[in-house]
Formats: structure tokens, sequence, C-alpha cells
């Protein structure tokens, strides 16, 4: 059987102690960013955060697949909100957007892998699939209409959506392609 994404060989919806193990670390490591970056708003937003540790969760959805990268974003928002103060489920559907992306980066990985024939060509492709799952998964916010209805359909796509796409798909686009070039290396190190 061929690998489906740069570690998995027995199929990338399979849940195996590998999977959760590394959705345990990226969880833990996204949430840690998340708590650290509530700082950094960005002007003219609700609350949409800079955010440079975004292509963590692109990285470990295209890295180790959709299940590990679904986890990461979703629990990983969770436990970042949670611990600033912020509510673990006060804006869940912004940790469903962030998990969405996350398990798309995972999807788009898979269907990318065939094509990366070397480390640089995997980064590029890490770098493809984090901005597409990106723009795709944090459609998911718009659920604020239905949780925040005094929000307007406009006022999520200027104030949170196209700010957050944006920040997030320069992340995704910077620091995942950097952290895959960075795995290959390790990977290979530890017989994965």
């Amino acid at each position: 059987m061929t690998a489906t994404t740069m570690d998995q060989q027995d199929g990338s919806w399979s849940i195996t102690t590998r999977v959760i193990v590394y959705a345990a670390i990226g969880a833990a490591l996204y949430a840690v960013f998340n708590l650290i970056s509530f700082g950094f708003v960005l002007p003219g937003t609700q609350e949409v955060n800079v955010r440079p540790h975004y292509g963590l969760l692109t990285f470990f959805g295209f890295a180790f697949g959709p299940v590990v990268g679904f986890l990461t974003g979703f629990i990983g928002n969770i436990v970042g909100d949670f611990l600033s103060g912020y509510g673990a489920f006060t804006s869940w559907h912004w940790s469903l957007a962030n998990g969405v992306a996350g398990l798309l980066a995972g999807v788009l990985g898979v269907m990318f892998a065939a094509r990366a024939a070397s480390s640089g060509s995997r980064a590029l492709w890490a770098a493809v699939a984090g901005v597409i799952a990106t723009v795709i998964g944090f459609i998911v916010i718009f659920l604020g209409l239905i949780v925040t209805p005094e929000m307007s359909f406009n006022a999520i796509l200027t104030t949170e959506y196209i700010p957050v796409i944006v920040a997030n798909s320069i992340a995704a686009a910077v620091v995942t392609p950097i952290l895959v070039l960075a795995w290959e290396p390790m990977k290979e190190q530890l017989g994965r």
C-alpha cells in the first residue's frame, strides 16, 4: 500500500494510537500558541487575531491526515479559548472552522501526496493545501449569523471572514511549508 499522507500508510481516516498522539501534540501546541496570540487583534475586526501559529494546524492536517488536522484545530482552539478566559464554547463555530480547515488540509494532503515527488514539491503542495483549506474551512464562521443574529452577513464577511482568511492564509502559505521541510528529515530519522 502506498503512503496516503506524509506519515500514514494505514488509511487517512484510521484512528490509531499514532493519530491520537499526533492530534494531542498538535492540539496542545495550537492551544498554547492561541493563548499567546490573543493580545494581537487585527484593527477593524471583531476579535480576529494575528496567528502565525495557524500554520501548525494546516501542517498537522497535511502531514498526518484529516483526523489529526480536525482534532488539532477543533480541540486546540477550544482549549486555547478556555485558557485565555474567553470560554471554551463561547465561539464554538470558530473552533469548528479551525477543525474543518485542519480536516481539509488533511484531505488535500492525501490528494496531493501522489503529485509530490520531492520535499520541495511537498512543501509547495502543503502551502497550496493550507490556503485552500483556510478559505473553504472558515466559511463555517457564517454560522455566526445564527449564533449572533445581530451581526449581518456583510459585517461577518468584512470584519471576520475576509480578515481571518487573509491572515491565516499568509500563515499557512509561509509556516506550513517550512514545517514540512523540517519534518521530512526528522521523519526519516524516526523511521516513520
